[in-house]
């Protein structure tokens, strides 16, 4: 049987696109027979694995309307209002701004679902949109125990979390139509993208015990964010919160849930100017005037690059632009970012918190490994690692 390699690209820029989850339970499935006999013929023809992650979008915000699917047209009344802080439903739909005040280039809507791409919003998917905080501790209070009833007053952007397009136009909804649209399926932890990707190859959450107190989140009595002094009713600006910002990376018990920078190069916090370059330096660093905090401690639990390598699989990690970006990384401190975290023209834009595997201790920097383990890396810059358990990056798949 021919040597099976599993691919795990990684999209970490932000783009608005997504394409496909594929369930990591069963990648262990490509290399050995499975228990209690039977045909395996048709898995050992299985050659290549790849999953694709990518992110940002809710389902009923590309998918809402696909005919049959558990999408707008099911939500129940309750869960289409929305609801102020006090419980009391919103008058109507604001888009705030980034000074958290109503934004003026943005009509008011009734309290309902709302097509972004269709008047009186008129917003096509080819334009750049408000962009709804995905955080670990305001997502739970956005669910409400289920209602969904909290999304508009929780974030920063407002109303505009009701928005949702007409899919039919998009290529995604043709593969759907052909094959299998999962209209059930979770994201695996509340938040964004540093937490889901963690859980993505670990199936947990990072441990952070040594979070400085600036960096775990204030809770209120009830166990909700705590709000400002003044913080006004979302039927007139954006909640203020304590929790913004730096703050709020890591829960008040030690465990990290929101972006927090990886202890290796390439990551937001610079080296120390006493240390390593391939390091992130251990008291923190600024992303221009925005505190990034201290990186997270190297982490120790089994991977799905674990599991893979004890199964024999070879596996890779694709990850686009990670040779600018680790020599972006690798730069004095004081030297300024041009690929990490850098909108610049021509810049890939790459987001570290999107680089799983750069959180753990078994993928430290370390000497090249002898050629042909990830033969399918093109120019592979690679870590040490045990035996068949690799890590390593293409310039081929999307930047990130």
């Amino acid at each position: 049987m021919a040597e099976h390699q599993t691919i795990l690209c990684g999209q970490a820029m932000a783009r608005p696109i997504v394409i496909a989850l594929a369930a990591l339970a069963s990648l262990s499935g490509c290399a050995s027979a499975p228990h209690g006999g039977g045909d395996t013929s048709k898995l050992q023809r299985i050659q290549h694995l790849v999953v694709i992650y990518a992110e940002n979008h809710s389902f009923d915000n590309l998918y809402g309307l696909f005919p049959g699917a558990n999408g707008i047209s099911r939500a129940t009344p309750e869960q289409m209002t929305q609801l102020d802080h006090d419980g009391s439903p919103l008058r109507e739909l604001i888009v705030f701004g980034r000074d958290g005040k109503p934004d003026p280039a943005f009509p008011r809507m009734p309290n309902r679902p709302f097509r972004i791409d269709a008047p009186p919003v008129s917003r096509p998917p080819t334009t750049l949109v408000p962009s709804p905080i995905h955080d670990y501790f305001y997502n739970q209070e956005q669910i409400n125990g289920g209602r969904n009833n909290m999304f508009a007053a929780l974030s920063q952007v407002g109303g505009w979390t009701m928005g949702h397009y007409d899919g039919s136009q998009f290529k995604l909804w043709k593969w759907a139509q052909e094959y299998t649209l999962a209209d059930n399926f979770f994201q695996a932890a509340f938040g964004g993208s540093y937490l889901n990707h963690q859980w993505l190859i670990c199936a947990c959450t990072p441990a952070f015990a040594n979070a400085p107190a600036s960096m775990r989140v204030r809770l209120d009595s009830s166990g909700k964010l705590e709000k400002k002094p003044g913080s006004p009713s979302a039927n007139v600006g954006a909640a203020q919160i304590y929790s913004s910002g730096l703050g709020g990376q890591a829960t008040t018990d030690g465990w990290s849930v929101n972006t927090t920078q990886p202890p290796y190069q390439p990551s937001g916090v610079p080296p120390a100017a006493d240390g390593p370059r391939t390091h992130a330096g251990e008291k923190g660093g600024m992303l221009g005037s925005f505190n990034l905090g201290l990186p997270l401690p190297p982490q120790t639990a089994p991977t799905i690059g674990d599991r893979l390598s004890a199964k024999g699989v070879s596996w890779a990690w694709y990850a686009g632009g990670w040779d600018a970006a680790l020599a972006d990384g690798v730069q004095p401190p004081g030297a300024p970012r041009k690929v990490i975290y850098h909108r610049g023209e021509g810049s890939p834009n790459f987001q570290p918190h999107h680089q799983p595997f750069n959180y753990f201790a078994r993928f430290a920097p370390g000497p090249p490994i002898a050629p042909g383990i990830c033969a399918m890396a093109t120019r592979s810059w690679r870590r040490s690692a045990p035996a068949r358990c690799r890590r390593c990056r293409s310039t081929s798949p999307p930047a990130g």
